[in-house]
């Protein structure tokens, strides 16, 4: 339980500073915001940060197959941020012609991020492979 409190705040703290880093270098200093906007950005930064956390939680369930893992971690992804990014902070507009092309966007940007972290394992395991060879 403390495990998942861990990282609950510490997604909290990694969506926090990406939106703090975002307002300080990528928007327009002389930009009018509306402090609503900053706060529900901040929160959806928080509430992503939070649920990518806790979610990879279910990349560790050994005796579910990796097919299952990522269906059930995009499906989780989909109910949970798709919502966060349209209604809470307005990223992605409630539109028809904004919403097919968002959620192509985010399919996108998953299946890139979840093709880099298995890349990035492979590379990992062929090392810990040769490893164990060259002991041998």
């Amino acid at each position: 339980m403390s495990n998942l409190i861990v990282r609950i705040f510490g997604g909290f703290g990694v969506g926090g500073v990406l939106t703090v880093l975002v307002l300080a270098f990528g928007v327009d200093p002389s930009a009018d915001i509306d402090v609503r906007e900053i706060m529900f950005s901040l929160l959806g930064s928080m509430i992503a940060g939070a649920y990518f956390s806790v979610a990879a939680l279910v990349f560790t369930i050994d005796h579910w197959s990796m097919m299952k893992q990522i269906a059930i971690h995009y499906t989780s992804s989909l109910i949970i941020l798709f919502p966060v990014f349209t209604w809470l902070t307005g990223w992605i507009a409630i539109e028809p012609a904004q919403l097919i092309p968002g959620l192509g966007i985010f399919t996108g940007i998953y299946v890139f991020n979840w093709l880099g972290w298995y890349l990035y394992y492979k590379q990992i395991e062929k090392k810990m492979n040769e490893s164990i060879r060259n002991k041998s």
